[in-house]
Protein backbone atom coordinates (compact mmCIF):
# COMPACT_ATOMS: atom_id res chain seq x y z
CA UNK A 1 0.00 0.00 0.00
CA UNK A 2 1.40 3.26 -0.96
CA UNK A 3 0.60 6.85 0.96
CA UNK A 4 -1.29 8.00 -1.99
CA UNK A 5 -3.37 5.10 -2.14
CA UNK A 6 -3.80 3.40 1.08
CA UNK A 7 -6.44 0.82 0.48
CA UNK A 8 -4.73 -0.45 -2.43
CA UNK A 9 -5.17 -4.52 -2.00
CA UNK A 10 -2.45 -6.40 -3.82
CA UNK A 11 -4.57 -9.81 -3.55
CA UNK A 12 -8.33 -10.77 -3.50
CA UNK A 13 -10.35 -10.78 -0.21
CA UNK A 14 -7.63 -8.33 2.00
CA UNK A 15 -10.80 -7.48 3.93
CA UNK A 16 -10.90 -10.88 5.47
CA UNK A 17 -7.74 -9.46 7.67
CA UNK A 18 -9.45 -7.70 10.61
CA UNK A 19 -6.89 -4.57 10.82
CA UNK A 20 -7.77 -3.69 7.19
CA UNK A 21 -11.33 -4.48 7.87
CA UNK A 22 -11.17 -2.04 10.87
CA UNK A 23 -8.86 0.67 8.79
CA UNK A 24 -11.95 0.38 5.98
CA UNK A 25 -14.76 0.61 8.37
CA UNK A 26 -12.37 4.07 9.88
CA UNK A 27 -12.81 5.58 6.68
CA UNK A 28 -16.45 5.56 5.65
CA UNK A 29 -17.12 8.78 6.92
CA UNK A 30 -13.97 10.72 6.32
CA UNK A 31 -12.26 9.17 3.05
CA UNK A 32 -13.81 12.42 0.65
CA UNK A 33 -14.76 10.57 -1.88
CA UNK A 34 -17.04 8.30 -0.24
CA UNK A 35 -18.50 10.68 2.29
CA UNK A 36 -21.35 12.32 0.56
CA UNK A 37 -22.27 8.95 -0.38
CA UNK A 38 -22.12 7.15 3.09
CA UNK A 39 -23.75 10.58 4.62
CA UNK A 40 -26.56 9.46 1.94
CA UNK A 41 -26.20 6.00 3.18
CA UNK A 42 -26.84 6.69 7.06
CA UNK A 43 -29.92 9.07 5.96
CA UNK A 44 -31.67 6.23 3.83
CA UNK A 45 -31.38 3.48 6.81
CA UNK A 46 -33.38 6.05 8.68
CA UNK A 47 -35.42 6.84 5.75
CA UNK A 48 -36.00 2.78 5.44
CA UNK A 49 -36.54 2.19 9.01
CA UNK A 50 -35.39 -0.81 11.35
CA UNK A 51 -35.03 -3.97 9.72
CA UNK A 52 -33.08 -3.60 6.13
CA UNK A 53 -29.56 -2.41 6.26
CA UNK A 54 -27.61 -0.72 3.47
CA UNK A 55 -24.06 -1.38 3.46
CA UNK A 56 -21.36 1.41 2.99
CA UNK A 57 -19.55 2.75 -0.18
CA UNK A 58 -16.62 1.73 -0.46
CA UNK A 59 -13.89 3.68 0.91
CA UNK A 60 -11.10 2.21 -1.16
CA UNK A 61 -13.12 3.02 -5.02
CA UNK A 62 -13.61 5.90 -6.70
CA UNK A 63 -16.55 7.17 -4.63
CA UNK A 64 -18.28 10.51 -6.24
CA UNK A 65 -15.54 11.30 -8.68
CA UNK A 66 -16.20 7.26 -10.12
CA UNK A 67 -15.95 6.99 -13.88
CA UNK A 68 -17.74 3.88 -14.17
CA UNK A 69 -20.48 1.73 -11.86
CA UNK A 70 -20.75 -1.96 -11.54
CA UNK A 71 -24.16 -2.80 -10.50
CA UNK A 72 -24.82 -6.27 -9.39
CA UNK A 73 -29.13 -6.95 -7.70
CA UNK A 74 -28.89 -6.85 -4.03
CA UNK A 75 -26.41 -6.63 -1.11
CA UNK A 76 -24.82 -10.34 -0.18
CA UNK A 77 -24.28 -11.83 3.35
CA UNK A 78 -20.46 -11.02 3.34
CA UNK A 79 -21.36 -6.83 3.28
CA UNK A 80 -23.35 -7.09 6.16
CA UNK A 81 -21.83 -6.11 9.38
CA UNK A 82 -22.76 -4.92 12.69
CA UNK A 83 -25.96 -2.60 11.69
CA UNK A 84 -27.63 -5.99 10.39
CA UNK A 85 -28.51 -7.96 13.77
CA UNK A 86 -28.85 -11.69 12.87
CA UNK A 87 -26.83 -10.72 9.56
CA UNK A 88 -23.46 -9.71 10.93
CA UNK A 89 -21.51 -12.23 8.68
CA UNK A 90 -19.28 -9.71 6.85
CA UNK A 91 -17.50 -6.44 6.39
CA UNK A 92 -20.57 -3.73 6.16
CA UNK A 93 -18.98 -2.64 2.81
CA UNK A 94 -19.80 -3.19 -0.97
CA UNK A 95 -16.56 -4.37 -2.06
CA UNK A 96 -14.37 -5.99 -5.04
CA UNK A 97 -12.59 -6.66 -1.40
CA UNK A 98 -14.85 -8.98 0.47
CA UNK A 99 -14.09 -12.12 1.61
CA UNK A 100 -16.49 -14.25 -0.64
CA UNK A 101 -15.82 -16.04 -4.22
CA UNK A 102 -18.60 -13.05 -6.18
CA UNK A 103 -15.91 -10.58 -4.86
CA UNK A 104 -12.94 -12.23 -5.53
CA UNK A 105 -14.32 -12.64 -9.61
CA UNK A 106 -14.83 -9.29 -10.01
CA UNK A 107 -11.16 -8.13 -8.33
CA UNK A 108 -9.47 -10.27 -10.45
CA UNK A 109 -11.21 -9.79 -13.91
CA UNK A 110 -11.01 -5.73 -12.62
CA UNK A 111 -7.43 -6.69 -12.56
CA UNK A 112 -7.32 -8.58 -15.88
CA UNK A 113 -8.79 -5.92 -17.50
CA UNK A 114 -6.63 -2.89 -16.05
CA UNK A 115 -9.55 -1.38 -14.68
CA UNK A 116 -8.69 1.04 -11.88
CA UNK A 117 -11.34 0.65 -9.03
CA UNK A 118 -9.61 3.84 -7.42
CA UNK A 119 -11.96 5.26 -10.80
CA UNK A 120 -15.13 3.26 -10.04
CA UNK A 121 -17.43 2.24 -7.72
CA UNK A 122 -19.49 -1.08 -7.16
CA UNK A 123 -23.48 -1.14 -5.52
CA UNK A 124 -26.55 -2.77 -6.31
CA UNK A 125 -30.07 -1.92 -7.90
CA UNK A 126 -31.36 -2.59 -4.71
CA UNK A 127 -29.04 -1.55 -1.93
CA UNK A 128 -30.79 -2.98 0.82
CA UNK A 129 -30.54 -6.91 1.88
CA UNK A 130 -32.78 -9.45 0.95
CA UNK A 131 -33.41 -12.31 3.05
CA UNK A 132 -32.64 -14.39 6.00
CA UNK A 133 -30.02 -14.52 8.08
CA UNK A 134 -29.38 -18.44 6.41
CA UNK A 135 -30.08 -17.65 2.79
CA UNK A 136 -30.52 -14.24 0.45
CA UNK A 137 -33.14 -13.67 -1.47
CA UNK A 138 -32.86 -12.65 -5.34
CA UNK A 139 -34.88 -8.88 -5.69
CA UNK A 140 -38.31 -9.12 -7.51
CA UNK A 141 -39.58 -6.64 -9.29
CA UNK A 142 -41.99 -4.73 -6.73
CA UNK A 143 -38.16 -3.94 -5.04
CA UNK A 144 -36.17 -3.50 -8.27
CA UNK A 145 -39.18 -0.58 -8.96
CA UNK A 146 -39.22 0.73 -5.32
CA UNK A 147 -35.62 0.80 -5.02
CA UNK A 148 -35.55 2.95 -9.05
CA UNK A 149 -35.13 6.22 -6.80
CA UNK A 150 -32.63 5.54 -4.86
CA UNK A 151 -30.60 4.68 -7.52
CA UNK A 152 -31.39 8.10 -8.70
CA UNK A 153 -29.99 9.53 -5.80
CA UNK A 154 -26.48 7.43 -6.12
CA UNK A 155 -26.58 8.38 -9.76
CA UNK A 156 -26.65 12.56 -9.29
CA UNK A 157 -24.02 12.20 -6.41
CA UNK A 158 -21.58 10.90 -9.56
CA UNK A 159 -21.03 13.81 -11.66
CA UNK A 160 -18.28 12.40 -13.66
CA UNK A 161 -19.91 8.70 -14.69
CA UNK A 162 -19.51 7.35 -18.13
CA UNK A 163 -20.05 3.64 -18.43
CA UNK A 164 -22.39 1.74 -16.03
CA UNK A 165 -21.67 -2.30 -16.07
CA UNK A 166 -25.07 -4.06 -15.45
CA UNK A 167 -23.81 -7.68 -14.19
CA UNK A 168 -26.63 -10.41 -14.10
CA UNK A 169 -30.41 -10.37 -15.23
CA UNK A 170 -31.38 -8.76 -11.75
CA UNK A 171 -29.07 -6.06 -12.20
CA UNK A 172 -29.50 -4.75 -16.12
CA UNK A 173 -33.84 -5.41 -14.99
CA UNK A 174 -33.31 -2.88 -12.20
CA UNK A 175 -30.73 -0.77 -14.74
CA UNK A 176 -33.58 -0.95 -17.57
CA UNK A 177 -36.65 0.57 -14.96
CA UNK A 178 -34.16 3.10 -14.00
CA UNK A 179 -33.07 4.14 -17.92
CA UNK A 180 -37.27 3.98 -18.49
CA UNK A 181 -37.98 6.37 -15.90
CA UNK A 182 -34.34 8.90 -15.72
CA UNK A 183 -32.50 8.16 -19.06
CA UNK A 184 -29.07 9.09 -17.72
CA UNK A 185 -26.56 9.85 -20.19
CA UNK A 186 -24.13 7.33 -20.17
CA UNK A 187 -22.73 3.75 -22.08
CA UNK A 188 -24.35 0.43 -20.80
CA UNK A 189 -22.70 -2.54 -21.21
CA UNK A 190 -24.48 -5.55 -19.82
CA UNK A 191 -22.80 -8.90 -18.88
CA UNK A 192 -23.18 -12.24 -16.43
CA UNK A 193 -23.29 -11.92 -12.84
CA UNK A 194 -19.40 -12.73 -11.40
CA UNK A 195 -20.90 -15.60 -9.26
CA UNK A 196 -19.25 -18.90 -8.73
CA UNK A 197 -22.71 -20.29 -9.74
CA UNK A 198 -22.55 -18.87 -12.79
CA UNK A 199 -19.05 -19.87 -13.80
CA UNK A 200 -19.64 -23.04 -13.13
CA UNK A 201 -22.80 -23.41 -15.45
CA UNK A 202 -21.71 -21.18 -18.05
CA UNK A 203 -18.47 -22.63 -19.45
CA UNK A 204 -18.56 -19.16 -21.62
CA UNK A 205 -19.29 -16.71 -18.77
CA UNK A 206 -15.86 -15.69 -17.31
CA UNK A 207 -14.51 -15.10 -21.31
CA UNK A 208 -17.94 -12.80 -22.13
CA UNK A 209 -17.28 -10.86 -18.68
CA UNK A 210 -13.48 -10.15 -19.56
CA UNK A 211 -14.92 -8.94 -23.07
CA UNK A 212 -17.22 -6.34 -21.90
CA UNK A 213 -14.66 -5.15 -18.75
CA UNK A 214 -12.68 -4.61 -21.50
CA UNK A 215 -14.66 -2.50 -23.76
CA UNK A 216 -15.33 -0.65 -20.06
CA UNK A 217 -12.18 0.43 -20.45
CA UNK A 218 -11.92 1.14 -24.12
CA UNK A 219 -14.58 3.82 -23.36
CA UNK A 220 -12.88 5.38 -20.37
CA UNK A 221 -9.95 5.10 -21.99
CA UNK A 222 -11.51 7.37 -25.03
CA UNK A 223 -13.48 9.70 -22.33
Amino acid sequence: MSSRDPFRSPAPRVLRDPEALTARLGAVRTEPRVRPLNDWVEKLRVRLGDGESVPWFDPASGGVAARSLFLLEAPGRKSMGAEAELRRTGSGIISVDNDDPTAQNCWTLRAETGLDYRESVHWNVVPWYLGTADRIAAPGRSEIQRAAPFLHEVIGMLPALEVVVAMGRKAQAGWAVYRERYAPQVHTLETWHPSPRVFASRPTARAEITDVLREAARLLERG
